[in-house]
């Protein structure tokens, strides 16, 4: 991948946008229509969170196969100096959904209410299972896992990748860690007959019986060094510990000259897989106005490559010569998604 400004934006052509007014779309998002409508297209094989960064950064790892293979290896950020991060995962509640051919990864909401239910059964997961692992909160409603006799699957993505997902083709891989998946086998069946979750069943709320793991393997280097804008602690904590400088997406209507930038937003992946309490238009018009707009107005200001990522079959470059593409008219979303296959 060229150096310039990348723009990842996973989820931005997977929208309803029969949600949205009549003429939104080509009204309301001049920075957005300008960079789909004057850029250069570039077929693309590379969806998931994992891959999109992993690429951005061009990341090399110790594993050879991690490239295609494994998730981002994002655990060992939030680690001690003297953690094996072989053994690192980090863990999320969600709720597994079973149906005919398997069972498909729903989201908790992020409320009061659920992580404080998430709190309850983890502290009685930690205590019961403490011969096999240790369970401490990093960041509100996440968690960091260790390990303790066997190391741990790197095949699985980000959770943002695999909610609303059948989650069978991980199951199957984990068979290949065999005391992971019977430990995650024994996870979900004493979440499954937990109080909290009876008492949530009583209520008419999912039950919080499983969890999500991602992010094991070493910490891989990076051959580039962008500037990273992003608002996701998670991922910004992991960009800290590759020594990338780390800014909020608020910064960058201040700094108007972008030089080697990464810019990654997941507002719209989240409100697409966790009902993320956001008005479809109000979000749109926020992402374009903190970070399209800034963004394209600091290429017009020194034209150089400009990429727009979001998991979608195309990606998008702007390059320093769209400036001439005056006969061009500018792009719409809703054009995309109409011919889309």
């Amino acid at each position: 991948m060229n150096r310039g400004v990348q723009i990842i934006l996973p989820g931005l052509f997977d929208l309803p946008l029969d949600e949205l007014e009549t003429g939104f779309l080509s009204a309301k998002l001049p920075a957005l229509n300008r960079i789909l409508g004057l850029s250069t297209t570039h077929q693309n094989q590379i969806y998931s969170i994992d891959a999109m960064l992993a690429n951005a950064l061009a990341l090399r790892s110790t594993d050879s196969s991690s490239a295609t293979t494994q998730g981002l290896a994002m655990a060992q950020a939030f680690a001690n100096d003297d953690d094996d991060p072989g053994r690192l995962l980090l863990v999320a509640a969600i709720h597994l959904q079973a149906d005919l051919q398997g069972a498909i990864a729903v989201p908790i909401v992020e409320n009061a209410n659920n992580k404080e239910d998430t709190a309850l059964i983890i502290n009685d997961l930690i205590d019961l299972f403490k011969v096999d692992c240790d369970i401490s909160e990093i960041t509100e409603g996440g968690y960091l896992l260790r390990l303790k006799a066997f190391d741990a699957p790197r095949h699985y993505p980000h959770p943002l990748s695999v909610l609303g997902k059948r989650v069978s083709p991980f199951v199957e891989q984990s068979r290949e860690v065999l005391p992971w998946y019977q430990l995650i086998n024994e996870f979900q069946m004493f979440m499954h007959q937990h109080p909290v979750n009876e008492q949530r069943r009583q209520q008419g709320k999912l039950p919080i019986n499983s969890l999500w793991a991602w992010g094991a393997g070493e910490r891989p280097t990076p051959d580039r060094r962008p500037t990273w804008y992003c608002d996701d602690p998670l991922l910004n904590r992991f960009a800290a510990s590759l020594g990338l400088t780390v800014e909020s997406p608020g910064k960058l209507g201040v700094d108007s000259d972008l030089g080697d930038a990464v810019v990654i937003d997941l507002r719209l992946l989240q409100l697409l897989k966790s009902g993320l309490e956001r008005k479809l238009d109000e979000l749109l018009l926020d992402i374009e106005r903190e970070l399209l707009a800034p963004v394209v107005q600091s290429f017009a200001k020194r034209p150089r490559s400009l990429w727009l990522r979001a998991g979608y079959r195309l990606d998008f470059e702007l390059t320093p010569a769209a400036r001439f593409k005056f006969w061009r008219r500018p792009g719409s979303l809703d054009d995309w998604c109409q011919s889309a296959p």
